[in-house]
């Protein structure tokens, strides 16, 4: 069963975001899958870009979280509404991050609509 919830199309961590005035197309700069510091803990500072869409009417909140590896909250963005119209309707969340990341492993920011987990993404810290 299909739940009716928007779609996650993509979900990148990245260096730098910039919007084109005119165009109003993003430029993602040092798009990256992970860290490899000399040693931790690591202070980091990143961007992600997540596209998502829905065909339909309606009203969701979407929230941002980054776990660990034993399944245990280290950062999250402040929860966002979005208004979906009818139609194929898209919408762009640019979110700041700011985390302490303890040690190596895994990290994964899992997306939620409504408190229902849409998707997952990992990072990885060597």
């Amino acid at each position: 069963m299909e739940l009716n919830l928007p779609k996650v199309a993509a979900f990148l961590p990245c260096n730098g975001i910039q919007q084109d005035v005119f165009s109003k197309n993003y430029e993602l700069r040092g798009v990256f899958q992970g860290f490899g510091p000399p040693g931790y803990p690591l202070a980091a500072e990143f961007m992600t870009f997540s596209r998502l869409f829905y065909e339909g009417k309606s009203e969701f909140q979407i929230d941002t979280s980054l776990f660990n590896e034993k399944g245990e909250k280290i950062s999250d963005a402040m929860p966002r509404k979005l208004q979906f119209d009818n139609g194929l309707a898209i919408h762009d969340l640019i979110t700041g991050w700011r985390v302490v990341f303890p040690g190596p492993g895994t990290y994964v920011f899992k997306v939620f609509c409504n408190n229902l987990n849409l998707s997952e993404y990992r990072i990885y810290c060597r």
